[in-house]
Parts: structure tokens; sequence; C-alpha cells
């Protein structure tokens, strides 16, 4: 399993076009891929679950990937937090 740290690009609050992108690269991983927020956790490939982390705040994101790609589904996570995708 990989846990790490992250943040939306330029701080910014989670939108639904956020949302959308993050949703997009994730569904591309057969591994199960995961946002935790305060305590609350939810699929990182569900568009409605991620708008309900209702994140203006982002202190202590973490992604969390498990799955026979974890790592490719890590990377290309934090690639487009990166601005790189």
């Amino acid at each position: 399993m990989i846990r790490k740290p992250i943040a939306f690009p330029d701080g910014k609050p989670l939108t639904r076009a956020l949302a959308a992108q993050l949703v997009q690269i994730t569904g591309r991983y057969e591994s199960r891929v995961m946002i935790e927020h305060e305590q609350k956790l939810v699929n990182a490939k569900s568009m409605l679950g991620l708008l309900s982390l209702g994140l203006d705040d982002q202190k202590s994101m973490t992604l969390l990937a498990e799955g026979p790609d974890e790592a490719e589904a890590a990377a290309a996570v934090e690639k487009w937090l990166a601005g790189e995708e």
C-alpha cells in the first residue's frame, strides 16, 4: 500500500472540475485509490465521494493506493497534482 500526503494544484479548493479530472486519472488503474481527509476516507474514482469531502482546507490530505498497479496510480496522481498532466 502506498500512503502519501497530497494537496491540490496551487492550494485551490476541490472543485467539480478538479474532482472530474482526478476521477478520470484514477479510473485508468485497477488499484483502489482513496483520499483521506480529517478521518474520512473516500474513493478517488468517485466524483460524489470526492465532492463529499468539501475540501476548502487541504491540510492533512492523504493519497492511498493499493493494488497491482498502485505505484503507477500514485505516480499519475502526483504528476497531475504537480501540473504535469
